[in-house]
């Protein structure tokens, strides 16, 4: 099969995601939903409830990311992808949510920091972002934080990686690593020295949006990279988006900021992505395991442009 095939009636009964055909594909039509353009970013009495009545259209029906206990539902609506808690309901109506306004305002800050150096890789718009009263039978929902942004035409690399060659495969783990070299390049211009996200959460170790392993690593004792850069933070085979052997887009801003090589490279291995004892008891081949974990490594290659870096 094309890795690239993102139409819904082209794909094959036997793909993985064929229930879910609009989960990692992205196919645009005239008919899809667009947002109106006069609400972009606009807090007016009149853009708070059309963006409520966008949130109102998500259902369950295309929900592509159902949300942990405290998180938010991902829902691909047409040409928008939006992020919602609004179909849980935690006892008496009530709904404990993490506090995502400082994720959204990173979110909005990197998108802008990653437009002024990438190249020919696309960044999603950010439509709105901001919390909402949502009216929906049966719930009355006070003060959601929602999320609305572009959806990047193209398919996710974890869904197209079935069908990619080992060529392809290699060919898409150089492009992303100079990606990640474009991207550290850009150095703090407010003279901070310690690791932080571009908008700083200051309950990011208590509020359910990191586990202890990642806040140790990130913002231990020793908090200071002398490589500090800017980076992604998360930059797993779901957020890469792909056409014709290119990565055409990158997605899922929330977690970037400023930390240096080595440690954006332990939290995209230990943390990131799969592994190997995880699948202990899964009794899979040698070959199936260097699959899974193919993108593991992703910045081992990059780790003497850090060092060249630090010592001129």
């Amino acid at each position: 099969m094309n890795p690239y095939v993102s139409n819904p009636d082209n794909i094959p009964a036997s793909d993985i995601y064929v229930d879910v055909s609009f989960y990692g594909r992205y196919f645009p039509r005239p008919d899809d939903f667009y947002v109106d353009l006069q609400h972009v970013n606009s807090r007016s009495a009149d853009s708070l409830q059309y963006w409520a009545s966008v949130v109102d259209l998500c259902n369950e029906s295309i929900r592509i990311y159902p949300a942990d206990k405290g998180g938010r539902d991902v829902f691909a609506l047409g040409s928008t992808i939006i992020k919602s808690s609004h179909l849980h309901k935690i006892g008496g109506g009530r709904h404990t949510e993490i506090d995502y306004s400082y994720a959204d305002a990173n979110e909005i800050q990197a998108v802008a920091i990653a437009k002024s150096v990438l190249k020919g890789v696309r960044v999603p718009e950010i439509y709105f972002a901001g919390k909402l009263f949502l009216s929906l039978t049966p719930l009355q929902i006070n003060d959601r934080q929602v999320l609305v942004q572009e959806r990047i035409p193209g398919v996710g690399l974890n869904v197209a990686w079935p069908y990619l060659s080992q060529g392809q495969k290699e060919s898409f783990k150089q492009q992303a690593r100079e990606i990640l070299r474009q991207l550290h390049t850009i150095k703090p211009t407010d003279g901070r020295r310690a690791r932080c996200y571009v908008v700083q959460d200051p309950n990011i170790l208590t509020n359910g949006r990191i586990g202890p392993l990642e806040g140790d690593i990130l913002f231990s004792d020793t908090n200071i990279d002398l490589d500090m850069s800017f980076t992604h933070n998360d930059f797993t085979l779901s957020n890469c988006i792909v056409d014709n052997n290119k990565v055409v887009g990158l997605v899922d801003w929330e977690m970037a900021g400023f930390f240096g090589w080595k440690t954006a490279g332990e939290i995209h291995r230990r943390i990131r992505t799969p592994q190997r004892e995880h699948f202990v008891n899964a009794n899979l081949s040698e070959e199936t395991l260097q699959d899974i974990m193919w993108w593991n490594d992703l910045y081992d290659d990059g780790m003497s442009v850090s060092v060249v870096e630090v010592q001129s």
